[in-house]
């Protein structure tokens, strides 16, 4: 499970950001609650609301950086396949500050793995890396022992007991030594970690349909937890086909349709762009459920009815349908989710700029009104937001009220 993340000085965040998934201590939806064996509860979503250009899709792709960081060089070496379908993220620091082209960006990131806790952290400065660590504590543990340390300022790999026999001279000073050991030798503590972060999945719609010859369910149980659920949200497609095209790597997908007891198909293409959309994402879900992951999503609403979302969301909150405590981040502009009845306040984070053009996240739990008082669980969550008093949007009512203003 994803505990915490933190970043900072990336693209329009130049202070530190932190997205924690640790539950606070409220009350509302603690069934959805995921728990670990210590009792710790985490959250199974996070969504990030704010306006165009505030940072939003930044949070998410600081995390595709730092899981693309490790797992890229493991997959150019090992999966060529899946090199090619990642997005190529570079750490671009903030610009605005003259100080902070010369500082490193900076990514950490604590997480659960079988009853231990990890603490990765990366710092780079124009793509080199200045400084790594990896630290594991057994849940309940007194003290975090030291996989490895890497640090430029002192020219030298530390590493702890479980890594003696890696030899750490030549290393790449573009490679993480966490992938450098990953493809160099298999240590299980190793496998453990890599395999968490490769069990993290981001999509990013400026092209949705390029990892659908990919990602379809190739068994028959998910492809009919797939037609399952498309039929749960009243899309009336009882079944599908796909067709490889000959000399090219590419595939057709054809949709079945029953009206009037005569079957149709339908070429993918003329289906609904929501329709589309879901074929993309859905297989992803699927898998993200089946086996716990953290699923990645920017502007999931687009192009999606409200009651799709609202049956995505579920499918991440009810335990029934999420046995194996997946993970689900968002960004979103939908207010119709934003509500007390779908979200826990901690689960419900915005981005706003301050006066410096820099990015700030914050969640509705942090939020305090005029009295100091934190917002009530029963509030009405969208409503508060347009009317400007989280901060995230403070242009949104003038906009709507424009008519009257004029």
């Amino acid at each position: 499970m994803l505990c915490q993340f933190n970043f900072k000085n990336f693209k329009s965040f130049y202070n530190e950001a932190t997205l924690d998934m640790q539950a606070t201590s409220i009350s509302e939806h603690e069934e959805s609650l995921l728990m670990d064996l210590d009792g710790q509860k985490f959250l199974p979503l996070a969504v990030i609301y704010g306006p165009n250009g505030g940072g939003k899709s930044t949070v998410l792709e600081a995390f595709a950086f730092l899981v693309n960081a490790v797992m890229h060089p493991i997959y150019m070496l090992k999966d060529e396949e899946k090199a090619k379908r990642k997005n190529s993220i570079k750490a671009v620091p903030f610009k605005f500050i003259r100080k902070s082209i010369e500082e490193p960006s900076e990514f950490e990131v604590f997480f659960r793995i079988k009853g231990a806790e990890y603490k990765y952290t990366l710092k780079l400065k124009k793509n080199v890396i200045v400084y790594e660590s990896l630290f594991k504590q057994r849940i309940n543990g007194k003290k975090a022992s030291k996989l490895f340390v890497r640090d430029s300022n002192m020219g030298s790999i530390e590493v702890g007991q479980q890594l003696k026999s890696i030899d750490v001279t030549g290393v790449s000073e573009t490679i993480p030594f966490l992938s450098y050991v990953k493809i160099l030798k298999e240590i299980e503590v190793i496998n453990e970690v890599v395999q968490w972060f490769d069990n993290c999945n981001m999509i990013n719609y400026d092209n949705p349909f390029m990892d659908l010859r990919v990602f379809l369910p190739e068994s028959d149980n998910g492809r009919n937890i797939m037609l399952k659920m498309l039929q749960e949200m009243d899309i009336d497609i009882f079944d599908y086909r796909v067709e490889e095209l000959e000399g090219k790597d590419k595939i057709r997908i054809f949709t079945k349709h029953v009206v009037e007891d005569q079957e149709y198909e339908l070429d993918l293409g003329e289906e609904s762009s929501g329709t589309r959309k879901l074929f993309s994402f859905l297989p992803l879900i699927i898998e993200a459920l089946q086996r716990g992951g953290v699923m990645i999503i920017d502007e999931m609403d687009a192009k999606l009815h409200p009651k799709l979302i609202r049956y995505i969301i579920e499918l991440f909150s009810n335990p029934k349908s999420n046995p194996n405590k997946a993970q689900l981040i968002f960004t979103s502009h939908d207010l119709t989710t934003m509500k007390k009845e779908v979200f826990r306040r901690d689960e419900i984070w915005f981005v706003a700029k301050d006066k410096n053009q820099s990015s700030k996240l914050y969640s509705l739990v942090e939020i305090k009104d005029e009295d100091g008082k934190s917002i009530r669980k029963d509030a009405t969550f969208d409503k508060q937001y347009l009317e400007g008093r989280y901060g995230a949007d403070p242009y949104l009512r003038r906009c709507l009220n424009w008519e009257e203003e004029l």
